[in-house]
Parts: structure tokens; C-alpha cells; sequence
């Protein structure tokens, strides 16, 4: 079933989609774009002001239990999801290797980090086993071809929202949007069987990630989700997956994009309540990057000299 139909939705989602204007009293726009809008294909909605591009029009929520509710109808409707938050409304969906960097520098790095990792990583993989390098390179902030997403909603949110938690460093505020996707439905859609989500480590990854390291390796400009092998806390406490990127258009400008992914807009004017909700349910920095010296960063930003004595 297609994001956009909307049958069994509670009276209040029926509500958001009827066109509930985003917060600030202001009115959001959405334009429907036309040749000559740079790097917006003939099709697209894009939310003015917040500037989010898809060819369906977004979801606006304004607390974390409308997010809940809206996510939880999407289940019932459309089975598995995963959840992506951006802090930047205007990101495309898209992994960072894409940002700028070319093909060349993407085997660049991947071969420069395996030559070099071993040595300061005791239990470095094999040198053959490309998702376990990939993996280790997205753990530690490498630009890959990977896309993180994670299988809970409030991860995604907490994500979208970090710089306004009370440890953030938000100057302004902005719409953020929390991306939904489809993990089955885009599988299928790119032609892919069957079309289940492989484990990172399966055969059927193989093809996608071998470009990363060689250029004897063909791309087969497809979009692949993929679950990830859980040998990671980190990975593990945030429900992590990925989707594999043989192709650099971002998903929200795939045509047909609107049959698996989604986006949920929260308008600016309730950023800062909703991280105080996500930060109150126990999404802290210190949890969702279970190490040591995030838990030590996480208590110096909450606990300021002279705290304890008030």
C-alpha cells in the first residue's frame, strides 16, 4: 500500500492530514514543483521555509505523543518501518559519501582505513570481509556508502532533536523531519529477491558494497536495506540498520519514492518542548552512545559547578 492512502487512521491523524498547518503561526506552504526549481524534479512538494523535498506531501506533528500516534498507524497500516531524524529539514536522504565526495575518494578512504585500522583495532575484520570494514568505518564517522537508520521511532526522534536536548547547542530553532521508511516495500521496488532485509553480512550485500574498495567492481545504481550485524553496543541500544547506496540520488528524489518513504515534519515552534519530552523519557546522550566518555559529557553539560548545591 502506497504512504499516501490513508484508510484506518484515528480521527486526529485524519485530522494532520487534512492540512494542519505547522506551528509559529505561520502558513506552510507547499508548492508543487515545476521545471526551473533547482534540484527539484517536475512532481516533488517542497515545504517552504522548512525545505523538505518529496513527491508526498509530509506528516506535521507537534509532541512526542502525536509522533506516537502517527508512527503507531503506520505500523498497523504498513507493517515494518524504520526511522531516520534529521536535524536539517533540507538534507536529502542520502549517505554521506554522496555528499561531495567522488567515487575515487570512496575507495581512497575504504583502502587507506584498512590498511591503517588493523594495527589500532584488535579485533579488526578479515581483510576480504567488506561489511565488517564498512561497518567499522560508519562506527567511527568515515564517510561511506551506508545510510544509518534505526527500528525505533523516539532513536530517530532523539537524533533529529539532539541539538535541542538541554546538552545541545542549538543557536536557533528550525523544523527538523523524522524520515519513515519502508524497508520490504523499497526492497521490492528495486527489484530485489526476495525482497527481505539480508543481513549486512549476506551474499546479496556483497555486490553493492565491493565498489566501495574496487573500481573493477560494477555499480547497479540500486538502493538496498539491510540489517546490521549486532556485535556493537552502540549498534545494538540504538536499533541500527542501514540501507546499502549503489546509486548517489537521495531517496526522497527517487521517482516512486512516495511508495516507502515518508517524512514526519515537527514545526520549529515545538522543537525545543519535544526534546524536553524525548530527554524526560530517558533518550540521553550517555544511553544512546553507551561509552564512557559520552556518559562523562552527558553529566558535566547536566551537572555544572555549583549544581549540586541548589
Amino acid at each position: 500500500m502506497n504512504l499516501a492512502d490513508q484508510p484506518g487512521q484515528s480521527p486526529a491523524a485524519q485530522s494532520r492530514r487534512a492540512g494542519r498547518c505547522c506551528a509559529k503561526s505561520e502558513v506552510v506552504t507547499l508548492i508543487w514543483a515545476v521545471c526551473g526549481l533547482s534540484g527539484v524534479e517536475k512532481g516533488e512538494f517542497v515545504v517552504a521555509g522548512s525545505k523538505v523535498v518529496s513527491e508526498i506531501e509530509p506528516v506535521y506533528v507537534n509532541s512526542t505523543g502525536e509522533f506516537v500516534e502517527v508512527v503507531t498507524d503506520m505500523c498497523a497500516r504498513d507493517g515494518i518501518l524504520w526511522y531516520r531524524g534529521h536535524s536539517v529539514p533540507g538534507w536529502d536522504v542520502l549517505p554521506s559519501i554522496c555528499r561531495g565526495y567522488t567515487s575515487a575518494d570512496e575507495r581512497n578512504l575504504a583502502n587507506r582505513f584498512r590498511s591503517l585500522a588493523a594495527i589500532r583495532y584488535s579485533s579488526a575484520p578479515g581483510y576480504d570481509a567488506s561489511s565488517g570494514w564498512l561497518s567499522l568505518m560508519q562506527h567511527y564517522g568515515l564517510p561511506t556508502r551506508m545510510l544509518d537508520w534505526t527500528r525505533s521511532p523516539l532513536v530517530a526522534a532523539y537524533f533529529a532533536l539532539e541539538k535541542y536536548l538541554p546538552e545541545g547547542d542549538a543557536a536557533d530553532h528550525d523544523d527538523v523531519v523524522i524520515w519513515v521508511l519502508q524497508p520490504h516495500k523499497l526492497n521490492a521496488q528495486e527489484e530485489f529477491i526476495p525482497p527481505v532485509t539480508p543481513s549486512i553480512d549476506a551474499h546479496m550485500c556483497e555486490g553493492m558494497l565491493a565498489p566501495g574498495f574496487t573500481d573493477k567492481a560494477e555499480e547497479n545504481g540500486k538502493i538496498l536495506a539491510a540489517m546490521a550485524s549486532e556485535t556493537d553496543l552502540r549498534m545494538f541500544v540504538q536499533q541500527g540498520c542501514f540501507t546499502i547506496h549503489s546509486s548517489r540520488t537521495g531517496l526522497n528524489k527517487r521517482q516512486g519514492h512516495s511508495e516507502f518513504l515518508r517524512p514526519v515534519v515537527i514545526g520549529q515552534s515545538f522543537t525545543q518542548r519535544m526534546a524536553r519530552e524525548i530527554n524526560a523519557c530517558g533518550f540521553r546522550r550517555g544511553d544512546i552512545y553507551p561509552d564512557l566518555g559520552n556518559l562523562a559529557e552527558e553529566l558535566k553539560r547536566a551537572h555544572p559547578p555549583g549544581w549540586a548545591a541548589t
